[in-house]
């Protein structure tokens, strides 16, 4: 399940009269501060109407737009081809501006929403029928459609959401405050019909406010103004089984936290929607029981020069960027919209603050972010000097914090309980680290990855690091590195030769990132390569983590082996064309992108 923002819960609304509104780059902002990078469109003319410029803008701040809302009178037989002609025009810009969804309302044909409409048999048979048009329209450009019953449409009543269900085949948005506006049961929905739920809008309600509208004693804008939704967990939806339902049922969609409010007037710092915002985004966060992926080892602070080609002494100033292999993988997976989070450790510093800072501002939980006093944040600079030298400087003397996480420290439930659990092989070069990543891996119930990640630097003398990997290769299912890697744990540079030795230990899947001849992927039934692709490397560093985390991403999809190795090298090769790790992981649009128009063999991943 993954966690996205909506404008309206910024009082954005298209509606006259309905509040002061906000601007757009101050929506976006907040959005991103509170890691909510992935947001809806919000009303026409919050995004610019040109799809190229409203792209750029997302794409300038990092974020994406998934889906957009729309309205169309689809029980009027007269009038269905012009409003499904209006739904076209919407999805073909949410397509061109990268989205995912396109969420419908069957709306009423009059104004406002507080005049119930009793649909008559023959309008029945005509929108049970548009039904179908509309979501060939939202596959035709490459969307999933999800049809959302909405308080003061033709679909808000439990009997009318019923009759949808079970005389339609259409998938659904379930909005939680409007079905328990109409009078049905969210929870019920989520448990019975979870098969059919594309896109979810999570929403609270004042019980009593929404028993006024719902009995046409108010009407639904005053309503809102007043106050009728509520930050999760405030109102009278039972938020948390809906949550637990749809958890149960592995929903993987977007789960948009969106409570609609109305601005009286500009809102100070201290009663910003922000604030409220981030109360339902961790009420959600902490009832959704698992993680897609949960990541576990080395951070650090990376400062990459802005002079090109130049030793570190010639260096005049530098960027700092959030850096590390378990961190960098967390924040690629949670760039494709998985739920994504890290155990590590940080010093109690500015650094050990911007880490934490940085990677909420990526959407990833740093609630298994500790501390350790006695250390300091690591620094790693580095030198570039494209396509292929990019030597590092490793600040973690006399050790890192992330090196001290003990078997204690470990949060067993959340590690139990994830989808993907990822670690590294630097967590393995000293204790207690070494103890505690190898009992995790045990612990993991979900897919086991083990990044062989291999620093020579970041062990001390006498240590055999090869002993070590084949340890968590007995305890991994997925087992990832290039072909040095490979060599340091088997004593063989051939992949082939290098993956049977591992799949002898009980690793299902062997990946090996071969640099320019892209990567490759072993099981027992035997193996495939796909060609690197070619981009103009400015910085390789990185490129690893970003297929890390493209690699899981497709794993848990489901794909097939050959795609999913193709989706993760792409997205490696991306961040090889890019300055920096975390800031410049790739979304699924731009990896899909380059699929479409890669070429082969050149940098691929290393």
């Amino acid at each position: 399940m993954r966690l996205a923002a909506a404008p309206i819960s910024w009082g954005v609304c298209e509606v006259p009269g309905w509040g002061y509104q906000l601007s757009v780059a101050r929506v976006l902002e907040e959005a991103a501060r509170l890691g909510l990078r992935d947001i809806e469109a919000g009303p026409p003319g919050f995004l610019p109407s040109d799809a190229r410029a409203a792209r750029d803008l997302m794409q300038e701040r990092r974020m994406r737009v998934i889906g957009g809302f729309v309205t169309a009178t689809l029980h009027r037989r007269d009038d269905l081809d012009r409003e499904l002609g209006g739904v076209e025009r919407q999805a073909a810009w949410l397509r061109d501006v990268g989205a995912d969804v396109l969420v419908l309302a069957a709306a009423s044909g009059r104004d406002g929403y507080d005049a119930p409409v009793e649909l008559e048999e023959g309008e029945w048979r005509t929108l049970l029928a548009a039904l179908p048009r509309a979501q060939k329209i939202a596959r035709a450009h490459g969307l999933e459609l999800a049809f959302h019953p909405h308080f003061g449409t033709v679909i808000e009543t439990r009997r009318s959401i019923e009759r949808v269900i079970a005389q339609s085949d259409v998938p659904l948005c379930l909005d939680t405050g409007h079905v328990f506006l109409g009078g049905g049961d969210p929870v019920a929905i989520a448990r019975d019909h979870a098969a059919r739920v594309r896109h979810v809008h999570l929403k609270d309600a004042d019980a009593s406010l929404a028993a006024a509208v719902r009995e046409r004693r108010m009407g639904y804008a005053d309503a809102v103004a007043r106050g009728l939704f509520r930050p999760l967990g405030d109102g009278g939806v039972r938020m948390g089984d809906v949550l637990a339902e749809l958890v149960r049922a592995r929903y993987d969609g977007w789960a948009v936290l969106e409570q609609d409010i109305a601005l009286r007037a500009r809102p100070s710092d201290d009663d910003a929607p922000e604030r409220q915002i981030a109360r339902s985004r961790d009420f959600a966060r902490a009832h959704i029981a698992s993680y897609d992926v949960l990541t576990m080892g080395r951070v650090s602070v990376d400062l990459y020069p802005e002079q090109i080609g130049v030793p570190l002494a010639k260096v005049t100033t530098f960027a700092k960027s959030l850096g590390g292999s378990a961190t960098n993988v967390a924040v690629a997976a949670s760039r494709l919209g998985r739920r994504a989070a890290v155990i590590t450790k940080v010093g109690a510093d500015g650094f050990g603050d911007y880490v934490r800072e940085a990677l909420v501002g990526f959407g990833v939980d740093a609630r298994h972010v500790g501390t350790d006093v006695r250390y300091r944040t690591p620094l790693v600079f580095c030198e570039i000097h494209p396509p292929d030298r990019f030597p590092l400087l490793f600040y973690r003397e006399p050790t890192a914090p992330d090196m001290t996480i003990t078997i204690d420290e470990l949060p067993r439930d959340a590690i139990r309980d994830a989808q993907v659990f990822w670690t590294t092989g630097t967590g393995l070069s000293a204790e207690p680290s070494r103890s505690a990543t190898l009992l995790a891996l045990e612990t993991a119930r979900g897919m086991r990855f083990h990044d062989l990640d291999h620093r020579p630097a970041l062990w001390a003398a006498g240590e055999d690091p090869s002993r070590w990997a084949m340890e968590a290769a007995r305890r991994a299912n997925v087992i990832v590195g290039n072909t040095d890697e490979m060599e340091m744990a088997t004593g063989q540079r051939d992949p082939a030769r290098a993956a049977s030795a591992l799949l002898a230990l009980g690793a299902e899947v062997v990946v090996v990132k071969r640099g320019l001849e892209g990567a490759s992927a072993f099981t027992i039934e035997g193996g495939v390569t796909v060609p690197g692709i070619k981009v103009d490397v400015v910085c390789g560093l990185g490129a690893g983590d970003a297929f890390g985390g493209a690699l899981a991403h497709g794993m848990l999809a489901k794909w097939h082996l050959p795609h999913a190795l193709a989706f993760a090298n792409a997205a490696g090769a991306i961040v090889a064309s890019r300055l920096a790790c975390a800031d410049a992981m790739p979304t699924p649009r731009e990896v899909e992108a380059l699929l479409a128009n890669g070429r082969a063999t050149s940098a691929g991943v290393a």
